[in-house]
Parts: structure tokens; sequence; C-alpha cells
């Protein structure tokens, strides 16, 4: 499948204005052409740089995402986004689905971090951070289903080259059990800090959650 997901920084000040903005991104982007799935979930407090709306789409591949952003719902769409009075500030990757697995049950969390793996980003070292970002999982149980894609396009704070998704039966599964765990720290850490020398990734990054009732990450 192929994705498109946005966190979206709303330019009203009040409650409801953000959420008369998100119900105008939420109907557009469920009225694409070839959407197979869509949402759009305000965002939990404690993100980082994730916006107050997680947008998400699904195509069957890349010329029926292109078709459809490309048509006249799409340029309707981006219309809304790009009105600086709706949207203060916009991050988007494009990408087919990458390395996956697990099971949904039940999930109530999604999750996605966007990532900009620019410092030596040699094959070795990206193939490294891949497979032991993917390895995950393995180790922490509170990962339901996840995804690990590098992007198409990706533009905001940064070109975006990572998209790392997760979903979660409860928040504490995410702010807690993940964040915490020993593997994140022991070995995933070191490739965002830059007192490692296996530094990769920018330390700007999008980090972002929000609620679901049905699972996000379609493959």
């Amino acid at each position: 499948m192929y994705n498109w997901v946005l966190t979206v920084s709303l330019a009203a000040s009040d409650e409801a204005g953000k959420n008369a903005a998100a119900d105008r991104i939420r109907s557009g982007l469920q009225g694409l052409p070839g959407v197979v799935a869509s949402m759009a979930e305000r965002t939990l407090p404690g993100v980082y740089n994730g916006g107050d709306l997680i947008c998400r789409a699904v195509f069957k591949n890349a010329v029926a995402y292109k078709v459809a952003t490309a048509g006249p719902d799409g340029r309707k769409l981006r219309s809304v986004l790009d009105d600086k009075s709706t949207v203060s500030a916009l991050n988007e990757v494009a990408y087919n689905g990458g390395l996956s697995g697990g099971t949904p049950n039940n999930p109530t969390v999604y999750r996605v971090a966007l990532f900009y793996a620019n410092v030596n980003p040699n094959r070795d070292r990206l193939e490294q951070f891949r497979t032991q970002t993917a390895a995950m999982p393995r180790y922490i149980k509170s990962i339901q289903r996840w995804q690990l894609s590098t992007t198409d396009s990706g533009k905001g704070l940064h070109p975006w080259t990572h998209v790392w998704e997760q979903e979660y039966a409860t928040l504490d599964g995410l702010t807690g059990t993940y964040i915490m765990h020993p593997e994140h720290w022991s070995n995933v850490e070191r490739w965002f800090d830059p007192e490692y020398p296996e530094w990769l990734v920018d330390p700007v990054l999008v980090h972002t959650f929000c609620n679901i009732s049905k699972p996000a990450i379609v493959t």
C-alpha cells in the first residue's frame, strides 16, 4: 500500500476553531478518489513537533496517490492545507509501506515518528539503523502493529527520510513501556545522540500520537 501522512498545526487559537478545521481536513481526505483508508485525529498531550492533528491516507499504489492528490479533490484539500489562516505548520511524507509486522488487537493509540537521517548516511549505516529499529518490537511487547518505511518525499521541518509507526493497546504502552525500555535506550538511541559515534538522525524530529478506534496501519 502507498501512504500519505501529515502532521498538522492548526492556526485557530480556540478548540472550536481547531475542531472545525480538523473536520474540513478530515472530509477532504475521505473524499479523495481511490483512498483505501483515511484518518484525521487530534493529537494527545506530550507530542514533540507533532502539531494538533495527525492525518493518514492509504492508496493502492503511488499512481493512485498521485492521481488523487493532483485531481480536483486533491487540489481543493491542498488549498486548505496551504491556507495559513487554517494551517500554521505542516509536515508530510509519502511512501510505500516498508518493513512491517505484528497483529492489531483493539489498538487505541497510533504513534508516528518522522526522522531525517542526514549524518553520514551511507548504505551500511542506513541498513544497520533500519535493522535495529525494526527489531524493537521483538523486545518491546507493548507494540502491537508496526511499520518502518523510507520516504519517496518528505517536507516540513526537514525533507524526512524515514517513517516509524506503531499501534498500542494503551497510551502507557508508548509513553511508559516503549520510551523507557532498555532496547530503546541501549541499541537504538545511539543513532539519535550526537555524543555517540553512530549518530545518524538529525535531533529535530517529529514524535506524535493520537487515539484511534481501529487499526491505522494498513498493509
